[in-house]
């Protein structure tokens, strides 16, 4: 289990890296993910340790998440003046978001298939 945690470590901190020497606009963890993506189908799948790994994170995740909910109670003002931007992409941007990674991994797995 230790080698699928130190993976995931990995990826993500090659993603910040470069993320961070190319000054791109996308968050170094999303690019960690792309790259580790990216080696799960070099590989042709994921380890044992790997998927024990996400699963334990995936179980934890709202747990993860309260941080953050906690902090939205603290930042009233700044919300009530940014609610614009913040319904839209809640209301329009994460339904896109998930329309196109919808499509996305159909497209993959069809691809998977004819292979």
């Amino acid at each position: 289990m230790l080698s699928g945690f130190v993976t995931l470590l990995l990826f993500t901190v090659a993603g910040e890296a470069i993320s961070a020497m190319f000054n791109l606009p996308v968050p170094g963890a999303v690019t960690g993910l792309i790259l580790l993506l990216i080696w799960l189908r070099v590989k042709g799948g994921v380890s044992d340790n790997l998927q024990k790994v996400s699963q334990f994170c995936i179980h934890y995740m709202a747990v993860l998440f309260i941080p953050s909910a906690v902090a939205i109670f603290f930042m009233a003002e700044l919300l009530s003046r940014q609610w614009l931007p913040l319904v839209l992409a809640t209301f329009v941007a994460t339904p896109v978001g998930i329309v196109v990674s919808g499509h996305f991994m159909q497209w993959l797995l069809r691809r998977g298939e004819k292979q």
